[in-house]
This record gives C-alpha cells, sequence and structure tokens, in this order.
C-alpha cells in the first residue's frame, strides 16, 4: 500500500515537473516587448540627428529556432527639424519659400527577421532586417498640416503619406532567471520617402530622409 502511494506521488511528481518544463518551453517560445527610447531625424533641415524626440514600440516575438527567429513591431513616435536661415530657389531662379520648421508624428508596423549571430542561453546578439508600413504626418509651427500646404514645394509637387519602411537594428538582450529579458537595440528606421520634413524638390540634401532610433526594452515570456 505504501509502496503504491509512494510510486503514485512520484509518478505525479514526474509529470507535473515535465508539465511545468513544456510550459517553461513555451513561454521561451514567444515573447512580448515593450522599449523606449530616442529618435533623431535626419533630413533638410537641420544638423543630422541633433535633435530627439521618444519613441516608444511594442512587439510580439516568436523564437522558434536558435538562430533566425521573427518579430512584429509596432512604434509610435515623433521627429522634429529647424533650420530659421534655410533658402532655396526654383527652377528660374527665383527665391522659394518652403517650411523652415516641421514636427512629424509618425506610426510605424513591420515584420523583423531577428539573426542571433551570438546565441547563448543568458544572451544574445542579434541583426534584423525588417519591412512594413510607415504613416507621418509633417506639420509647421501652428500645427497646420503641411501636405495641405502645396506653396510650401515645388508647383506640382505632391507625396503620400503612407509608405514603405526597411528598418535596420542591431541588438542585444540578456535573460534574467524568470526568463524574463533586457535589452538594447539601435539602426535606422528607412522610411522610403525624401518627405518627413515636407521638402524634396526645394531641399538642400540628396536621398532619403531618415530617423534612427535607440530603445531600452524589457522582454517578457508568454503562454497561450
Amino acid at each position: 500500500m505504501n509502496l503504491k502511494f509512494f510510486s503514485f506521488l512520484a509518478f505525479s511528481f514526474l509529470f507535473a515537473l515535465d508539465g511545468w518544463s513544456q510550459d517553461s518551453l513555451t513561454q521561451k517560445t514567444r515573447e512580448i516587448h515593450f522599449g523606449v527610447g530616442p529618435a533623431s531625424y535626419s533630413g533638410d533641415l537641420g544638423k543630422a540627428y541633433s535633435s530627439s524626440s521618444l519613441l516608444f514600440n511594442i512587439g510580439f516575438k516568436l523564437n522558434k529556432d536558435k538562430k533566425l527567429n521573427g518579430n512584429f513591431r509596432l512604434s509610435i513616435g515623433s521627429v522634429t527639424g529647424q533650420e530659421l536661415d534655410y533658402s532655396t530657389t526654383d527652377n528660374s531662379g527665383v527665391p522659394a519659400t518652403p517650411n523652415t520648421f516641421f514636427k512629424s508624428a509618425f506610426l510605424g508596423l513591420n515584420y523583423e527577421a531577428h539573426y542571433n549571430f551570438v546565441d547563448k542561453k543568458k544572451y544574445k546578439v542579434y541583426l534584423s532586417q525588417g519591412i512594413g508600413l510607415f504613416r507621418f504626418n509633417p506639420k509647421d509651427e501652428s500645427d497646420n498640416s503641411l501636405i495641405d500646404m502645396p506653396d510650401t514645394r515645388s508647383l506640382g509637387e505632391n507625396y503620400r503619406n503612407l509608405i514603405i519602411q526597411l528598418p535596420t537594428q542591431l541588438g542585444a538582450k540578456y535573460y534574467l532567471p524568470n526568463d524574463f529579458a533586457v535589452g538594447v537595440q539601435f539602426g535606422f528606421m528607412n522610411p522610403i520617402t525624401d518627405y518627413l520634413d515636407n521638402l524634396g524638390v526645394w531641399g538642400n540634401k540628396n536621398g532619403n530622409d531618415n530617423i534612427l532610433a535607440i530603445q531600452f526594452e524589457i522582454h517578457a515570456p508568454i503562454s497561450f
């Protein structure tokens, strides 16, 4: 009787331990993460990356493979730029009057592929490349939408404020004993546009505008 009872307890304990291990493994294969940090703009107005605003993100990561993993990320933030003595001319050489200030709130949603080139139990260092959508809305000092002010651009010049982004990031994270992790990530959001600041043809720099993003993150394991 006692032997049977002991065997039953032992079996129950092993079953529970196996279940706990599976739950723990399930948690580790899925993470939700929250991040905050500065976002800095580079474009036609002001010195590149000279001013910063807060950027927030939330994401859902799938850790199904040791080296290559997927991640979904939602980013919310804003960037600003100003150059009070900015001046330009149109094609005929007549002085033009573009905006000398802008502030643009933005929203980004993308999928990323994370490659862990350092893949240890306690810490990981990764490179990620993403693709997704990016929506922005540049405004002037009076909070008026610059996209609706055609006199701030060359005649007939228009642009879309819902575009593609190709974010490239380098990051690292360290796992705590409870399977939570803390991390840092930095890189470029790479929106495919020259109009974050509303300036294109009358801009004084070639190429697309960009955003440098630094994020301090907390990763939490989840299971469902």
